[in-house]
C-alpha cells in the first residue's frame, strides 16, 4: 500500500525568512549560519517566522509539553490558536532559532534571552527570544519588531488634529516636562519614538540617556548619552557630563532616582530647559499620581513645570474593506453622548454567519470567502486612543495634595481634561473602530 502524503505544515507554505546572527566578525556569521543549516530545524525555524510575519503577528508563543508544541500568535494584540508542531518539529525548530540568537540549545531551564536579525523579501526584522523552563516543559517567546516603523507621525498613531497642535505647542516649549504614558505592551516606545519625531529637533539640543544595554531606536538630533554595561559611567555620571554641553531637553526613557531628577528639574526651572519622560500607566491622571509618588521631595518643582501629559489605550482598527455600517439609533447617540444628527453612521466588524446558514438562493451550500485583507477577521492593525492633560491651577494644587484619581479626574475634567473613554466615542464617530471593540478594551 503507497504511503500516505503527510499533510503540509504552515511553515511549508510561506518563503522562508534570511537571518543574520548579530556577531561582529562575518566569518563567524557565516560559520554559525552553515552550522545551523545543516539541523533540520533551520528551515522550519525560517518557514514559522515567515508565516509569523505573513500572518501580521507581532509575537510567537510556542509551549512545550511532552505531546508536543503548541503555537499561539498575537495579531492586532488578540492571541490567535495555531495548529501545533509534533514534539520532533518542534524542538529541531528550538534549537536552531537559539543558535541563531546566540544562546545555549541544550539549556531547556535556565530563562535566556537573545535576538537575530530577519530579513523577508526587503523586509527587516529584529527577533528577540525569550524562553523559560516551566514545570510542563518551556515557554518560548519570539517578538517580531520590524526596523521600519510605519508610523511617522502623531496623526498615523490615531491622534486628532486639534490634539497634535496643543501636544506640538508643549513639546517645542521650554521651562517643562512632559510625560509620555500607556499600559504595559500599548505601544508605550512607538509612541515616545514618534512623539520625539514631531518634536521641533533642529534649533534646539536633545540629550537623551540610555542603557547601554538596551538602547533607543536612533531618531536624527538626538545624542544618546550611555551608561552601564561596559562604559564605566552610571546615569549620574552622564547627566553631568550632559549638562556641561548645556543640552536644550533632557530625554529619560527610564525614569531617573530622585536625586537626578532634582538635578534635571533645577535646569528646568532655572534654566528654561525642558525634561521629557517616560512611564509605563493606565492613563495621563495614573501618570501623575505615580509621578508624585515616586519623587515626593520634587513635588512642588513637577507641579510648577508639568506641560503636559499623553496617555493612550490601543484598540482594534476596523478592516476597511469589509466593515459594516448602520444608522445609530437616538437611544444609543443619547448613551454616548453624541448630539442628535451630529453622527448619522457607525461601523461594526463583518461577521459571517454559522457555516450552515451560508447557503444560495436555492438553499446550497455557498461559503462566503473570508476578507482577503483582513484574512477574516474584521479588524486590520490597530489604532490608538490618545488623552492629552494640560494642568490647570486648580489641578497643579491638587496633584500636590492627593493620589485619588477620581479626585484629580473631577478636576482635570472641570479644567477642559477629556478622558480617554471620551475621545474613544470620537473614535468610533470617526469609523475607526466599532462599540464592542470599545468594550473589549476597557474592560480589562
Amino acid at each position: 500500500m503507497a504511503e500516505q502524503p503527510q499533510p503540509t505544515q504552515l511553515w511549508q507554505t510561506v518563503p522562508p525568512v534570511e537571518f543574520t546572527p548579530k556577531l561582529s566578525d562575518n566569518t563567524q556569521v557565516q560559520a554559525l549560519l552553515i552550522n545551523a543549516r545543516q539541523g533540520i530545524g533551520f528551515a522550519i525555524a525560517a518557514g514559522q517566522v515567515s508565516h509569523g510575519i505573513h500572518s501580521r503577528a507581532t509575537h510567537l508563543l510556542l509551549d512545550f509539553t511532552a505531546q508536543g508544541c503548541a503555537v499561539r500568535y498575537q495579531i492586532d494584540g488578540q492571541w490567535e490558536q495555531l495548529p501545533p508542531l509534533d514534539r520532533e518539529s518542534g524542538d529541531a525548530m528550538l534549537y536552531a532559532l537559539k543558535q541563531l540568537t546566540l544562546l545555549n540549545p541544550a539549556d531547556r531551564r535556565s530563562a535566556q534571552a537573545g535576538s537575530v536579525k530577519v530579513k523577508l523579501a526587503k523586509a527587516k526584522f529584529n527577533l528577540t527570544l525569550q524562553s523559560q523552563g516551566v514545570p510542563t516543559g518551556e515557554r518560548v517567546l519570539l517578538k517580531i519588531d520590524s526596523e521600519n516603523v510605519p508610523f511617522e507621525r502623531l496623526g498615523d498613531l490615531g491622534m486628532r488634529d486639534k490634539m497634535i497642535e496643543t501636544f506640538k505647542q508643549t513639546i517645542d516649549g521650554e521651562g517643562n516636562i512632559v510625560l509620555i504614558t500607556a499600559p504595559t505592551t500599548e505601544g508605550l516606545t512607538t509612541t515616545w519614538n514618534v512623539a520625539i519625531q514631531a518634536a521641533d529637533r533642529l534649533v534646539r539640543d536633545f540629550q537623551s540617556f540610555e542603557p547601554k544595554g538596551s538602547p533607543e531606536p536612533e531618531i536624527i538630533n538626538i545624542n544618546p548619552n550611555f551608561y552601564g554595561g561596559d562604559t564605566g559611567l552610571t546615569l549620574a555620571d552622564s547627566v553631568r557630563k550632559a549638562i556641561l554641553k548645556e543640552p536644550d531637553v533632557f530625554m529619560f526613557p527610564t525614569l531617573p532616582d530622585p536625586e537626578i531628577m532634582g538635578t534635571v528639574l533645577k535646569q528646568v526651572s532655572t534654566h528654561e530647559k525642558q525634561a521629557i519622560l517616560r512611564m509605563n500607566a493606565g492613563g495621563a491622571i495614573e501618570g501623575v499620581a505615580r509621578l508624585m509618588a515616586q519623587y515626593p521631595e520634587q513635588k512642588s518643582a513637577i507641579a510648577s513645570t508639568l506641560g503636559c501629559v499623553l496617555g493612550q489605550r490601543l484598540v482594534r482598527r476596523l478592516c476597511d474593506n469589509c466593515k459594516l455600517g448602520f444608522q445609530p439609533p437616538p437611544q444609543l447617540l443619547q448613551q454616548l453622548g453624541i448630539p442628535p444628527g451630529r453622527v448619522t453612521m457607525m461601523y461594526q466588524p463583518f461577521v459571517p454567519p454559522p457555516i450552515e446558514q451560508q447557503v444560495d438562493e436555492q438553499g446550497r451550500p455557498a461559503p462566503i470567502t473570508p476578507c482577503h485583507v483582513c484574512q477574516g477577521r474584521g479588524y486590520m492593525g490597530r489604532t490608538a486612543i490618545f488623552e492629552l492633560l494640560t494642568p490647570g491651577e486648580k489641578f497643579r494644587d491638587a496633584m500636590q495634595k492627593t493620589q485619588d484619581m477620581g479626585q484629580l479626574t473631577a478636576i482635570a475634567r472641570s479644567e477642559g481634561f477629556r478622558p480617554v473613554q471620551t475621545e474613544a466615542v470620537l473614535t468610533v464617530a470617526r469609523g475607526l473602530t466599532s462599540l464592542d471593540e470599545l468594550k473589549r478594551a476597557f474592560s480589562r
